[in-house]
């Protein structure tokens, strides 16, 4: 597609003004209608169920689920959160949660979490026998363990395999099964060897601290419309740049550069559905200086164009919305 220049006119109409009902084929990746739940019919198979759980709705829902007995659920975060989680009445997590952020389950465990706004995740739901065969396989034990200890822990590599695993859905049939069932034996095995994983010897940064990363984050919602440096960022976080980019790649997984940019794209995937603006609009009102560049940056986190992106949106949503949470 073409990106036309930003004085160009370009608008796409918001999801809720389409009236047309569209129905998505069978999903090798399916979507949550209920949080957490293991998609009907697949609860018997020896092998990682994948469920994706998003919205871009700002509104305020609680949602609770139990694990089976017989498996753990992974769940990987795919964007800006804010929620409160709680594992069998222990509250883990309580504000923001930053993509690539992974959490384990363990089995027969009651999960209830309180989203305050958009959210988007990847959810894995592990059999345990499959997991004890993989541990058999790779270190001769008998017992495993996915680090079920429940807090959020950060890992770029296991968000690249979640990213990864969107794509089983374009390859389709057969073949994108398989390609599924590789890209979660290789999320499960990384968790497996979390836990013995020799340390590098490399000289530790410390992370940066909690109030100064939330005075960052706050700092880079007030302002994602106005350009962003690196030394703005900084100042916000009290620090000199050096120390901040060090600290801040370790707290989020991600360059201050990178984590802007997806703050901007997301914000940008919340305008499209929510508002009826143009593409130019959203564009600057994320932060972009060009139309062109919004849509390649919008391409290279999303995976598709916006224009497409879009189109997809309507596809899963009609006829409307799903149910916004489950009882206990």
């Amino acid at each position: 597609m073409n990106n036309p220049s930003l004085g160009a006119v370009a608008t796409v109409m918001p999801m809720r003004a389409m009236q047309r009902q569209l129905t998505s084929p069978t999903s090798i990746i399916e979507d949550e209608i209920a949080w957490r739940a293991r998609p009907k019919g697949r609860a018997s198979e020896p092998r990682v169920a994948a469920t994706r759980w998003r919205s871009f709705d700002q509104r305020t829902r609680e949602v609770c689920n139990e694990t089976p007995a017989d498996g753990h659920v992974v769940a990987i975060v795919l964007r800006n959160e804010d929620c409160r989680l709680s594992l069998g009445g222990r509250v883990v997590h309580d504000g923001v949660v930053l993509p690539g952020m992974v959490q384990v389950t363990g089995p027969s465990t009651v999960a209830r979490c309180l989203f305050r706004g958009p959210y988007d995740a990847v959810h894995l739901h592990v059999p345990n026998a499959l997991i004890a065969e993989f541990a058999g396989n790779t270190s001769g034990s008998e017992t495993a363990s996915l680090r079920s200890e429940g807090t959020l822990t950060q890992d770029p590599v296991t968000e690249r395999l979640g990213r990864d695993l969107l794509a089983a859905d374009e390859i389709g049939g057969s073949f994108g099964q398989l390609y599924a069932d590789c890209i979660t034996a290789a999320i499960v095995a990384r968790l497996l060897a979390g836990t013995r994983r020799a340390p590098t010897g490399r000289p530790k940064v410390a992370e940066l601290a909690r109030w100064r990363l939330r005075r960052v984050t706050e700092y880079v919602e007030a302002n994602i419309a106005e350009p962003l440096s690196l030394a703005d960022l900084a100042a916000a976080a009290g620090l000199t740049r050096m120390h901040f980019a060090a600290q801040f790649r370790v707290a989020t997984g991600l360059p201050p550069h990178e984590y802007v940019l997806r703050r901007r794209i997301e914000r940008a995937q919340e305008m499209l559905v929510e508002d009826d603006a143009s593409l130019v609009d959203v564009a600057l009102s994320v932060g972009f200086q060009t139309q062109s560049h919004f849509t390649s940056v919008f391409k290279r986190f999303v995976g598709q164009p916006p224009r497409s992106w879009c189109q997809s949106q309507i596809a899963r949503l009609a006829p409307a919305d799903r149910p916004s949470s489950v009882a206990a």
